[in-house]
C-alpha cells in the first residue's frame, strides 16, 4: 500500500501452517512515486477464515528530486588577498541546504576541496573551504576560475555555481 491505497499483486499465503514471521516482495513502481513528496508505505492482510482486514505499520520515505539551490548559486566568496599557505573560500547559504549535502569545488575545471554540510553551517558557521597554496600553484595557470556544485543526499546535482577568477601572483 501507498498512502492507504493498494497497490501492486496480490499475494496469497495459503500455508496453514505458515510461521508467523512470514517474508514477502512488495513491488513498488516508479509510477506510484510520480511526485516530489511524502509516502506512507505498507501492506494489508486478510485472514481467512473470517476475511478481517488488518493493516500494517507503515514506513514513511520522502522523495525528493529537487536540485539544491535552485534557482542559482552565489559565487564562492574570498575575503583575503594575500593568503599565505591557505585561502579561505566561503560558501554563502543557497535555497534549501542541508546538512549531508556536499559542496565540490572545481579550480580550472579540477576538482578542488569539498565540504559535506553539517548542521552547525545552517545556523552558526558558514561554510568555510581551505584552498592549500601548493594546490592552486600546481594549476600553473596565471588566474584561477573557481565555482563549486552542490549534491544533497538524495543525489540530486545542483547547477554549477557562478564563477569567481583568482589572479595567480607570485
Amino acid at each position: 500500500m501507498v498512502n492507504g491505497v493498494g497497490t501492486g499483486p496480490v499475494q496469497t499465503i495459503s500455508d496453514p501452517d505458515a510461521p508467523e514471521e512470514v517474508l514477502f516482495v512488495m513491488s513498488l513502481q516508479p509510477e506510484h512515486f510520480a511526485k516530489d513528496g511524502n509516502y506512507a508505505i505498507g501492506y494489508q492482510w486478510l485472514t481467512f477464515p473470517g476475511g478481517i482486514r488488518t493493516n500494517s505499520a507503515t514506513t514513511n520515505i520522502r522523495i525528493d528530486r529537487t536540485a539544491p539551490g535552485r534557482p542559482l548559486l552565489a559565487p564562492i566568496l574570498f575575503h583575503q588577498i594575500n593568503f599565505g599557505e591557505t585561502l579561505t573560500g566561503i560558501i554563502p547559504g543557497y535555497a534549501d541546504m542541508q546538512p549531508g549535502d556536499r559542496i565540490q569545488t572545481f579550480c580550472n575545471d579540477r576538482e578542488g576541496p569539498a565540504h559535506m554540510v553539517t548542521a552547525e553551517n545552517l545556523t552558526d558557521r558558514p561554510v568555510q573551504i581551505l584552498f592549500d597554496k601548493t594546490f592552486l600553484l600546481d594549476l600553473d595557470s596565471d588566474s584561477v576560475t573557481v565555482r563549486y556544485q552542490v549534491t544533497d543526499r538524495a543525489g540530486n546535482r545542483s547547477i554549477m555555481a557562478r564563477p569567481v577568477t583568482l589572479s595567480m601572483q607570485s
